[in-house]
């Protein structure tokens, strides 16, 4: 009779301090030894992992399925598959309802589950876009009721630039009312920010469309650092004044690790996220990749990038996501100029890849660093540890094994995102993941998708004194 389910023998176990030989034994869906070497052979499946790495598989705090053409629940069965691709297994998209955004999540939230229940191939938890008073005021029943305990607040996204989306920016009183909320109701809630100060930006952009720009780095040029930066320092002053928790979502600005650093000295509650594609794109990149980099906050500079990988390192900068949204068409992406062009790109499946082939192997990280970042931090902050994103017994048995010297163009084809373009399109990227595993359950095996549409579960996040 086998003692378990899977065993994963002769790979190396990645975790967050060191990478070492050993086995790993699964039951029930959770990790239920790990051993060295040789130790764990009696399994009713085995995978032989030799030269290959296991990683806790990836999870990305900070998705978009609700974006421009199809809804949420078309999204989640396409783009999960995306996910597995590179290794992520387990997502927590933020809810919108384009056609009206202020819906409340109390009705929009059983829709939600059951797309993710019925069409998902990983796990999810759910964020919400806050846009409205009354949103703001149901947090409590989202967080109890529901498990939702990440809610985003855009101070962007004004005038021409909301109608896009479909997106209610907040005023500073609704922001300030939402950040007491998310104190009242304690960890892990967080308050997610998009800062950007729109009345800098707005001037800006019909300056440099009246002046004919059309490249790249215009689209930077018309979302200045400043605009970034004050908005970023005046939410850590919000958060500090109502003691709250404050989740910087995709920051690109060099300087704002120095904020975020100084922020948690003073014993600020703030978590400080970025995007891969700000650590590796810059503004200067238009030939490379022109209207396809279009995202908000843009692309900056070398010198950002390089204080975003230090604060990466040292911790500063605790989570990083892909912000993966805008699954469109190419010609819907790019349109006719870079004033027009669809902000976004599609990134769940390379948010693992990125990080090992531009972040390890180029020497900016080690591999317990792509584990701690990845898998134990983003699971810490986002209410799903130790339950997810670490090797360790009793946690679910959610893996990434990684051929770290495999080396792949990036295609749409084996992304498997339904746009049919992305970023990195024939990028070389060193290190991909050969197994993708959701509790015990091989979800994609060699570039093939094999999971059960239906396989996912919906992972609620409630207050810590309520239990999960």
């Amino acid at each position: 009779m086998s003692n378990f389910d899977l065993v994963i023998h002769g790979g190396t176990l990645v975790f967050t301090d060191e990478a070492v030989p050993g086995d790993i034994g699964v039951r029930d869906g959770k990790i239920a030894a790990i051993a060295a070497p040789g130790m764990l052979r009696n399994g009713s499946r085995t995978i032989d992992a030799t030269d290959l790495h296991v990683f806790p598989g990836a999870i990305d705090p900070h998705v978009h399925l609700q974006t421009f053409q199809s809804t949420f629940d078309v999204n989640v069965r396409t783009e999960t598959r995306n996910a597995a691709i590179g290794g992520c297994t387990t997502m927590i998209p933020t809810l919108l309802n384009r056609e009206d955004a202020s819906v409340s999540f109390l009705d929009y939230y059983p829709w939600a589950l059951e797309a993710v229940e019925r069409d998902s191939v990983i796990d999810a938890g759910f964020s919400a876009v806050i846009g409205t008073d009354q949103q703001i005021e149901e947090l409590p029943a989202m967080a109890y009721n529901c498990g939702i305990t990440s809610y985003k607040f855009y101070m962007a996204y004004t005038q021409d630039e909301a109608s896009v989306f479909g997106i209610l920016a907040v005023d500073d009183a609704q922001f300030l009312a939402g950040l007491r909320q998310v104190a009242a109701i304690g960890k892990p809630a967080i308050a997610m920010v998009h800062a950007e100060n729109m009345s800098i930006i707005h001037n800006l952009k019909a300056k440099y469309i009246a002046a004919g720009r059309t490249d790249l780095k215009a689209w930077t040029d018309a979302r200045p650092d400043i605009a970034e930066e004050e908005a970023t320092r005046r939410a850590i002053w919000y958060t500090k004044e109502t003691n709250s928790q404050l989740y910087i979502v995709h920051m690109t600005i060099g300087r704002g690790v120095d904020w975020v650093r100084q922020a948690k000295a003073e014993g600020v509650d703030v978590i400080a996220e970025t995007c891969p594609h700000y650590l590796v794109l810059t503004k200067y990149d238009n030939d490379k990749v022109g209207s396809l980099a279009k995202v908000n906050p843009p692309l900056r500079d070398a010198e950002s990038q390089e204080k975003l990988w230090e604060g990466l390192r040292d911790g500063t900068v605790t989570c990083v996501g892909s912000d993966h949204s805008t699954v469109v068409a190419k010609p819907d992406k790019v349109k006719q100029s870079i004033w027009d062009a669809v902000p976004g790109f599609p990134g769940m499946g390379m948010l693992l890849p990125v990080m090992l082939s531009e972040g390890y192997h180029k020497g900016r990280i080690s591999l317990p660093d792509v584990s701690r970042i990845l898998g134990l931090q983003n699971a810490q902050v986002w209410g799903v540890y130790p339950k997810k994103g670490v090797l360790r017994v009793g946690s679910d048995a959610d893996f990434a094994i990684v051929d770290l010297d495999r080396e792949r163009v990036v295609t749409p084809e084996y992304m498997q995102s339904a746009a049919d373009w992305g970023l990195y399109d024939g990028w070389n990227l060193k290190g991909w993941p050969t197994q993708t595993i959701v509790r015990g359950s091989v979800v994609m095996d060699s570039g093939e998708v094999v999971g059960d549409p239906s396989f996912g579960q919906y992972i609620p996040r409630y207050p810590y004194d309520k239990g999960n």
